[in-house]
């Protein structure tokens, strides 16, 4: 009959230290550790375990830390391709619509209208379709936004500019914002431009609103994906200063200009194809500078992949020499325990800080 030796109990402290709960959660963390089930008269003491880790790669030379530092990386390349492509079918559009355009100009009696009619129909529908085609990697001033950020919509709050955000008087403003079960509270003192910004900014940014100063305005804006609910349930209520007390009133706003207004462009004569020839080629060249700038974030971009697929090859290879190490002592019940003091609190923050590269953790 098989013989099971008996295990010895532990001492007093180390059944202490792994009792209760804290005993599942080091168990967890010990369990993929490797057992023989040799007894320990062949093991030897707990302390030659650290002999193992000579035959380890060093963690600072194999494994690069970008990779750790870059998440949705992946993500980011493929909106900017994405990007890049409405930008090449736009612009094959718009060229479809200028060769249209001066052909008609320089050939009015021909009857091209009803071709001409549909090339500018293709550039309005492209340009309609830009926030879902573009994949979130163009605003509609054909700008990329910064990255982890989504496309936002500018615009401006009718009665709320730089002269009455800086007039004198002190007045509170409840915005009701859609979604929102209370208002946003903006206590506005009355002691200039300056003071007054700082606390409509600090009263939105918790709302997503942002609030800036540009080309001698105040202007607002939110991710294009609120805009809607927004530019349709916006309220406000004043004490009668700047804006009416009592009922709250229905906020207006006025969206920035797109870069493109393609609705706009007429072809009923040869004096409105002139001016849509004029603002076609204005688009063109619109089209390009952003073709440029979003060429620029891909480069950056893919050389970063590359180094991450670098930092990738060097983790595998990391582990395959982790994996392939030997086992100079085998790990009983007496060296479990051992170890469990050691990696008590051990976080994964801490382990991935330890493999980074010396020096890039202040990076």
């Amino acid at each position: 009959m098989l013989q099971v030796p008996a295990i010895p109990n532990p001492p007093r402290a180390t059944g202490a230290l792994l009792s209760g709960s804290d005993a599942a959660t080091r168990t967890q963390a010990i369990a993929p550790l490797p057992a023989t089930g040799r007894s320990s008269s062949q093991t030897g003491s707990a302390a030659s375990l650290p002999a193992r880790a000579g035959n380890l790669p060093r963690a600072g030379q194999a494994v690069g830390g970008s990779a750790l530092r870059e998440p949705g990386l992946q993500q980011r390349l493929g909106a900017l391709q994405q990007g890049q492509a409405y930008l090449d079918q736009l612009g094959e559009a718009l060229q479809g619509l200028k060769s249209g355009l001066s052909q008609a100009l320089a050939r009015p009696q021909s009857a091209g209208q009803a071709g001409l009619q549909a090339q500018l129909e293709a550039v309005q529908q492209l340009w309609r379709a830009r926030a879902d085609a573009a994949g979130g990697a163009l605003d509609a001033r054909l700008q990329t936004p910064a990255e982890g950020e989504a496309t936002r919509q500018r615009f401006r709050l009718r009665g709320l500019d730089l002269n009455t955000l800086a007039s004198d008087g002190s007045e509170t403003l409840r915005l009701s914002l859609p979604g929102q079960p209370r208002p946003v509270i903006v206590a506005l003192d009355g002691r200039g431009l300056q003071p007054g910004l700082q606390s409509l900014q600090r009263a939105l940014a918790p709302t997503g609103l942002r609030v800036e100063t540009g080309g001698g305005e105040l202007q607002f804006s939110v991710e294009e994906s609120a805009w809607p609910a927004l530019r349709d349930g916006l309220g406000i209520k004043g004490d009668g200063k700047r804006f009416p007390s009592g009922q709250t009133v229905r906020a207006t706003l006025d969206p920035a200009a797109d870069a493109l207004a393609p609705a706009a462009w007429k072809l009923d004569g040869a004096e409105a194809q002139r001016r849509s020839l004029v603002q076609v080629l204005d688009a063109q060249a619109r089209l390009s500078r952003a073709r440029q700038a979003l060429d620029q974030r891909l480069g950056a971009a893919e050389t970063l992949g590359r180094d991450d697929g670098g930092d990738a090859a060097a983790l595998h290879r990391f582990a395959a020499e982790f994996a392939r190490a030997p086992t100079a002592v085998p790990l009983d019940y007496a060296r479990l325990s051992a170890l469990a003091p050691a990696v008590q609190g051990l976080h994964r923050g801490q382990v991935q800080q330890l493999l980074l590269p010396r020096g890039s953790e202040f990076l």
